[in-house]
């Protein structure tokens, strides 16, 4: 098989854990794909015997996993979703649709939605039910903006596939370098300096459970977390060494990023309550940068972070 020949397709279930039919799934555009087709819990077939030697092993609740990144884009069209909502959705953020104007994304601790994925390698196809997840978003100059998703689900064997696949790629465009004139806006406690970089961790806590009676993937809990390099101010412009001190008190500011310029194509992130944790020191082109470790915090609930495309 080749490496290369490689796709996603991913949609909603209905009922947990029962796919549609792969003809309703959606294409996903991604740069890098990968699966761990058969993981799982494993025990020891413990027997007792006059000879030395290993003992069989036996895989007691089997799952599957799967990793995509995925550029970060709009889908060309403001109020449409990006097709790669569908993976969003999956991490636990709750889809809010503006017709004509925006959809945002924020994260939720209830009620999350599952779905189907199929990883198709060069004539093999694995269909992957049940999947929820995490992701984490990465913006750094003079690089193209990525989204990486890492996806659990249960575990079904890998099937020939004849492909080819009937899907074309649909409500989304390329994504754009960030950069100056690409990048309009980024923010960190209110300050707007020379930005290196922005990451960010959903971090959801996603576990596997098969039990008697009982298969499913659950979100379990939520811990947002990030970092962000910029160009270090000077102490009267922006004091970050104040920002971050919590031994007597927390300081807690926004954060704001707006990627694109174009209709249809624009990102913008937004955690209104951030802890800065960490810094230290690093040097760019002979300019001393800060690196800044994030907690991203909820104010009223389920509201630390919003993802909004225009």
């Amino acid at each position: 098989m080749k490496t290369r020949k490689k796709a996603l397709l991913v949609a909603a279930e209905s009922s947990y854990g029962v796919s549609p039919l792969i003809s309703t799934a959606t294409l996903m555009t991604v740069s890098e794909l990968d699966s761990s087709p058969y993981e799982g819990d494993r025990v020891e077939r413990t027997r007792l015997r006059e000879q030395f030697g290993a003992q069989a092993e036996v895989n007691v609740a089997p799952f599957a996993t799967v990793t995509a990144t995925v550029p970060l884009a709009g889908s060309g069209a403001a109020g449409t979703a990006p097709n790669f909502g569908l993976l969003l959705r999956a991490c636990g953020l709750a889809e809010t649709v503006s017709v004509g104007t925006s959809v945002a994304y924020q994260p939720a601790t209830d009620d999350h939605e599952s779905f189907t994925v199929w990883f198709v390698e060069d004539g093999q196809l694995q269909q992957v039910p049940g999947c929820r997840g995490t992701v984490e978003l990465s913006l750094t100059a003079k690089e193209m903006p990525t989204m990486q998703f890492t996806l659990t689900g249960l575990y079904q064997r890998p099937v020939v596939h004849a492909g080819p696949l009937a899907q074309t790629l649909t409500n989304i465009v390329d994504e754009i370098p960030v950069n100056k004139g690409n990048t309009t806006e980024f923010t960190v406690h209110g300050h707007a300096g020379c930005g290196q970089s922005l990451s960010i961790n959903l971090g959801n806590t996603v576990g596997h459970r098969h039990l008697i009676g009982c298969e499913n993937v659950q979100i379990t809990d939520r811990v947002a977390t990030g970092s962000v390099e910029v160009e270090a101010p000077d102490l009267a412009t922006k004091n970050y060494f104040q920002a971050l001190e919590s031994h007597e008190t927390v300081t807690l500011g926004a954060i704001g990023l707006t990627h694109g310029t174009t209709v249809g194509n624009i990102v913008q992130l937004a955690a209104p309550k951030t802890q800065l944790s960490t810094i230290s020191r690093s040097d760019s082109d002979g300019i001393v940068h800060y690196a800044l470790d994030l907690r991203l915090i909820p104010d009223v609930g389920d509201d630390e972070l919003t993802i909004t495309f225009k």
